[in-house]
């Protein structure tokens, strides 16, 4: 595994564990990449998030607000 796989994992961990901990409400996408220890760029963060709505692990509401499934 390389560094950049390595580091979309720990993304991807760190963005499901904070909208855990936040799942009484959707969490907007500028919250996420404030709140998230590795805070990646905004490309970064958009790809990262697609790539778990495939894996049905988030939802977007009408407003793009992101929740855990």
């Amino acid at each position: 595994m390389n560094e950049q796989d390595s580091y979309f994992e720990r993304t991807e961990q760190q963005i499901l564990f904070y909208l855990y901990d936040n799942r009484g409400h959707a969490v907007s996408k500028t919250e996420l990449q404030k709140n998230i220890d590795t805070a990646p760029a905004e490309s970064t963060l958009e790809s990262i998030l697609f790539s778990l709505k495939v894996k049905k692990l988030i939802e977007f509401d009408t407003y793009g607000n992101v929740a855990i499934a």
